[in-house]
Formats: structure tokens, sequence, C-alpha cells
């Protein structure tokens, strides 16, 4: 036992790891002078004193690290790692006569042999220090989890004969659920009822901005799932046994994405005190929201679930027990959520040791994203808005989510397309730059000293060169200015208050670096002049863009050596990484990773409405901006910094067509208006909407002549900031507002 928790104390009160030995032959034996050891360049590590072992019996030595040769209480000299390690037995002549292979064990779990003394070595249900292991219990199953094109009989052998438990329906076995007879027959679920996805997982639609729950008008695909265990006189003699059989004619044609089963107490998700993935108790009508079961968090609102992974073909990856909370922030009250998998030595297996991304070659993940649709597109409905970012910055000088989509199934039922992504902390980065966890430090963090450069940057003017070059020292410059020009191209408006985050090792030359995350609300205005956007001061605004969060960019480019390297560096990315036909060709190739699943996605969720309008959205909104955003940006950039030239150049008749709206005063107390400053008349509807995107005023078929002006008197809403949509079928013109009342 290598994580003992409570199996058994030591004589100082202490819960050692332990090693037991067994005695199998018919006579006594004396251990004068064997050894264990956890090194088999040191066999001799510790040696045990003058004690025999009895025919058939045992002896249990605690692995404290505390080397005590009293026989009454043995303990070695070192410890055993949970994560697992090699173990050694030798005898008095120095010859290995037994060891162990590495092996992961969970708290209060043994590894051992079944029956007592055989070749058979499992991990046990039951912890049995000084007595025999033969209480413990292995089922045989006729069938493992995986892909079946036709129903069958499971059948399951207990090898001591004990009695066998199961259920069905993703609940612990215990000694009062199904008895396991004969066989089982799996078959077919076409018409199986929805029983899970019947369960409302958000309010209505009519109180939140993201997609809410509806009910399902067809039943939706059905996978079986099986748990079982062993029971002896209401004592549970064998491990908890998880598998899940998807069973269709067409099995290995119906996916080309990997297969994700979850499988946990229906309590944990949907009960109304603690089920995660409901409104629950903790809805609040007043505040729909922000409150709910979903919005709990910490480790309190963590529940225990188990994980398996099917690959292409239904090639099976792993299957262990994790951890599971709800993932992201205000899209926690949509229909379908972001979920985040922890790996625990609690649930069996210290990281998920699988190669769960393959653009990577990495094979141990900590914590992983299950990255919904709904929340990943709430502006819009292509679902790809953020996959299709992070892929067209795979080769700039930033840390990035990389992704793959999967289909994911809930306790049997068919839960809909989720991006399995990277969860930034600091084992991601850890892996990312050949680091240590613990020699990572984050700018939340207490102590982080991330202050400590923004007061040098508010204290020193950066147009002085000296002063440029100790800034120098503290952030990595080429990692910001990727991270910067990033951001900007995409037109993220949710950015640069919102979706910031940056880390540095901990060393005393270790740099600042940026994480690029969260482009939700990038893709929307090919038009938008981020110039503008990421150099706001105005002390009112919060949100997008206050004061502190353009503070760095800012003052950065009061220094020439840097807004040249800037410029320099935009250009490069723009006729390589962002050129329009490396970004129409890898927008397509993500398209096609999603073309076959998408119309059993909306069939689940109803989002997007329909497969016809995804793939519209796909064209007219992310095709057309990686298609135009770059001569904009390159107009944008010219007129910014005031250049006759720029190392990029484009067809700019379409910019030079572009509407713009000027919205004066801006802030106001609500009484304002828009000016047309083109040179064309243009028509259009107009909607203004709060920054949750809820809509306060509409008015269609507006039309505006060259130069004429239009005037809204919205003194009755509260003071926060607005966003104008000006658009028709040919454009789209979108401002801030701020009202202060």
């Amino acid at each position: 036992m290598s994580l003992n928790n409570s199996t058994i104390m030591d004589k100082f009160g202490d819960y050692p790891d332990w090693i037991e030995l067994y005695n199998k032959s018919n006579f006594s034996i004396n251990l004068h002078n064997y050894c264990l050891s956890d090194d088999a360049e040191e066999l001799d590590k510790w040696k045990f004193p003058e004690i025999s072992i009895s025919s058939n019996s045992y002896l249990l030595i605690f692995a404290s690290g505390k080397n005590i040769l009293d026989t009454t209480e043995l303990h070695a000299n070192f410890k055993i790692s949970s994560s697992g390690e090699n173990l050694f037995l030798s005898n008095s002549l120095g010859n290995i006569i037994d060891q162990i292979d590495p092996v992961s064990l969970m708290e209060d779990e043994t590894y051992g042999c079944l029956p007592d003394g055989s070749d058979i070595r499992i991990k046990l249900a039951i912890p049995t220090p000084r007595n025999s292991n033969n209480l413990n219990n292995q089922l045989l199953l006729s069938h493992e989890g995986g892909f079946y094109i036709s129903p069958f009989y499971l059948k399951i052998n207990s090898l001591s004969d004990d009695t066998i438990y199961y259920t069905l329906n993703g609940s612990i076995p215990t000694k009062y659920s199904n008895v396991f007879k004969d066989s089982l027959f799996f078959d077919y679920k076409y018409s199986s009822p929805n029983i899970f996805a019947e369960i409302p997982t958000s309010p209505d639609q009519s109180l939140i901005s993201h997609k809410a729950w509806e009910p399902l008008e067809n039943n939706i695909h059905k996978a079986s799932i099986l748990r079982c265990a062993s029971f002896n006189n209401g004592v549970r003699t064998s491990n908890i046994y998880t598998h899940t059989f998807l069973i269709d004619s067409m099995i290995f044609e119906k996916y080309d994405l990997p297969v994700i089963s979850l499988i946990t107490e229906m309590e944990n998700l949907f009960s109304e005190d603690s089920g995660i993935y409901i409104p629950g108790k903790h809805f609040n009508l007043d505040n729909p929201e922000s409150t709910g079961n979903y919005f709990q968090s910490g480790d309190a609102w963590e529940r225990p679930v188990h994980i398996e992974y099917y690959g292409n073909n239904g090639e099976f990856g792993f299957s262990q027990g994790c951890g599971v909370r709800i993932h992201g922030g205000k899209t926690r009250h949509a229909a379908q959520k972001s979920l985040r998998l922890y790996a625990r030595q609690e649930y069996g297996e210290n990281y998920f040791n699988y190669q769960l991304l393959p653009q990577k070659n990495q094979n141990k993940y900590k914590r992983i994203l299950l990255r919904t649709s709904m929340a990943t597109s709430w502006k819009g409905n292509t679902m790809i808005n953020d996959v299709l970012a992070h892929e067209l910055v795979r080769n700039l000088n930033v840390d990035f989510q990389d992704y793959q989509p999967v289909v994911v199934y809930i306790n049997g039922e068919y839960w809909g397309i989720h991006n399995l992504r990277d969860r930034i902390d600091k084992w991601y980065i850890a892996y990312s730059h050949n680091l240590h966890e613990d020699s990572v430090i984050f700018s939340y963090e207490k102590n982080s000293q991330f202050n400590n450069l923004i007061d040098y940057i508010e204290s020193n003017n950066l147009e002085d060169d000296n002063n440029y070059e100790y800034l120098l020292t503290q952030i990595d410059i080429d990692n910001f200015i990727d991270y910067q020009i990033s951001e900007m191209f995409f037109s993220n408006y949710d950015w640069p208050s919102n979706n910031v985050t940056h880390w540095k090792p901990k060393k005393p030359d270790g740099k600042w670096r940026w994480i690029f995350y969260d482009i939700d609300d990038g893709f929307g205005d090919y038009t938008y002049n981020m110039f503008v956007h990421a150099t706001m001061n105005d002390d009112q605004i919060t949100w997008p863009n206050s004061p502190t969060s353009t503070l760095i960019f800012r003052n950065l480019l009061k220094n020439q050596c840097f807004v040249n390297q800037f410029i320099n560096r935009y250009a490069e990315i723009l006729n390589q990484n962002f050129d329009t036909h490396t970004t129409e060709n890898k927008l397509f190739s993500i398209k096609e990773l999603y073309k076959h699943e998408i119309k059993h996605h909306i069939s689940r969720w109803g989002y997007p409405e329909n497969e016809t309008l995804w793939e519209e959205e796909i064209e007219n909104v992310l095709l057309k901006f990686v298609q135009k955003r770059p001569c904009y940006v390159e107009y944008n950039l010219v007129s910014f910094f005031g250049l006759e030239e720029f190392g990029f150049t484009c067809e700019m008749s379409d910019v030079k067509q572009s509407v713009r709206l000027a919205i004066v005063p801006n802030p106001s107390d609500g009484i304002f208006f828009i000016y047309n400053n083109t040179g064309l008349t243009i028509n259009g509807n107009i909607i203004i909407t709060d920054v949750t995107g809820k809509i306060v005023y509409t008015e269609n078929d507006v039309s505006l002549e060259r130069n004429e002006k239009k005037y809204f008197n919205l003194s009755e809403m509260p003071s926060n900031t607005y966003i104008l949509n000006f658009y028709n079928t040919s454009f789209s013109e979108r401002e801030k507002i701020v009202i202060i009342n």
C-alpha cells in the first residue's frame, strides 16, 4: 500500500506506506540479512534483523523511512511512491527472489497476489494487512467496453464465487443493487427512452443570454453502461468494474471523432441539492444569469466520475476514475456545459496517461477540459471560432490551447460535440516549456510581483531607451508582440479587461509571458479598429478595455524601438501565418473535423439551429473575416501610425467604402446622435444591447444620408457600456456607447 490514508496505524500514530510478505512454503524462513529496496542499484537498501516468518504466515513492514529494526514493528528506511516504483526482495546472498513493477494506487488501495502466494497480481478492493488477500475477489467479464455491431449476452465470472451486483444507470453497485445471475443481454438501444436528457439543465430562454435547454422531440443516441462488483456478507470484495458498450450495426462508420463516456451517480450531476449540472437549489430567479448549482465552485462542487476514451474506429484509449467540475464563466447557465476533469490519486490515477491532443507529443495530463460549442460561439452558430483562432496562432510565439473535438456520452446518453482542450494551469505550462510545475508562477497568485511591473511602467517613461531596456529584462517582448497582434487581428472584443493571463518561471531571469485563450468574442467585425480598442484610456470604462488593461501596450507605444519591432512583426505575420490562403485552408480543415457529427449534435441540442445555418455562418462570418480582415488591419495600422508604407499590401477598395459612424457625445447621459461620416447613403437595422447581449433598443429600416445625424434618447438606461450594431446584408458596424447617469 503506497498511500495509506486510514487503513493501518503504526505505533507512533502515523499512517505510513507498507509492504507485506507471505510465506507460502511449508517451513519457517529466517529473514536475517534478507533485503527490501526500491532501487535496483542498491538492493541491500534495508536489511531485515533476526526475525523469522512462519509457514503460511504474513509479515508487515512499514515503508515509513524511519528505519526501525524492532521486531515488534518493522520500519524500512524508504517510502513508496504512490505513482508507482519498483520494489525488490532479495535473500541474504543478494539474489532477487521477488519484485513488483511500478503501479499507481489510490488512497487505501493495495496491490497484491490473488489468491495468496499466486503469480496473479491485481489491485485489491479490500486492504488486508496481516491477513489473507483471499478476502478479495476478481471478476472476469466476457466482453470489455467498446464498439459492437450486434447485440450480445454478457457473462461475468467471480473467482471466489462471491455474489455479483450490478447497475445499468451509472450508480455505484451496492448490496441492494441488482443481483447478477446467469447473463445480461445488451441490445441495440434505438428506441430506448431519454432519461437524463429530459432533465432541464438551464433556466428558460427568456431569462438567460446563452442557449437554453429545450425538451427533446426525438430519442437521442444511447450506449449501454454497466457497473458491477462482488460482495460477501454485505462487504464488497472486488473493485468496481465500469464499462460502456456502444452497439450499432454501423457503429464503426457512425463516429469519425473520438468518443468519451462519462459515468457517475445521477445525483452528482442532476440532484436538486448537489447536482452540479442543473439550476438546483442555488438558482435565484432575481439573478438568473449568475446563480444556480452550476455556478458553485471549489472542492465541495467536484464530483467523482468514471471516464472511458475510445479513439478512431473504437480503439480503446483508457478508463479511469477522475473528478469533474463545471468549467467556465457566464456560459455555465447554457444548456450544454463545459466540464473540467481532474486526475487525482484518490480517484485511482494521478494523471491521464494518454495522448489526448494529437498535435502534441504529450501523453501525461493532470487536468483537461471538455469545452462545449455553446460556450465557444455564444455570439453565433459556427462552433469553431475559438478552435480556429488557436490553430492559426500555432506557429507564433504564444502559449495557446490545443484541441481535439470529441463525442461525449453521459451515463449512456449522447451529449454532443465537446472540444477536448488543455487547461491553462501550472501543469500545462510545465509540460509546454519543460519545467517543473512548482517552478511556474502566475500573475494572479499572491506575491507574483506582477504589480511591481505595472508600478514600474506607470512610474518610468518608456520613451527613454534605458527604461525600455530594463523592461525587456522583465517581459518576453517577442511573446508580448505576437500575443498582442493575435488578439487584435481576431478583433477579440472581450479583451483586454477580460481573458488575460500572464506567467513566468520562478528564477532570477524569468520573464513574464502572455497566454492566448478564449477568443469567443473574436471574428466579429472585420473592419473593427483594434488599435483604438487596445489603447483606450477612459477612466469611466471598465469593460472591455479599461485603462489598467491597456496600460502596458499604451506605454510601450511611446518607445520607437518597440513600435518598429511591432510594425515589422505584424507585417511578417500578415504575409505568413495570417495569409488568406493559409487561414482559408485551416478553416476548411477544421470544418471537416466537425462536418460528419454536426447533424447529430444539432438534433441533441437544437444548436446551431440547423446544418444549413452552420454552413452559412462559417461561410459568411469566419471565411469572410479571414479574407477581409488583413486589408482592414493594414488600413487601420497605417492610419494609426501615420505610415507612408507598410510591409504588407492588399486591395483597399472595400476598406475605403466601409461604413463609419460617429457617436456624439460618447460617453453621454443617454442622449446622443450617430453621424454618417462616409460619402455614401447607408441603410440598415439598429440593435443596441448591453454587454451581456440583452437587447435594449431596436429599430429597423434606418436610412442615413451622407453627413446626416440620427438622435437617440436612452436617458432612462442605467449607467453602463452598451453596444450599437448598425447592419444590413452587406455590412455590419459595431460601436461602443458609454452612458453615465
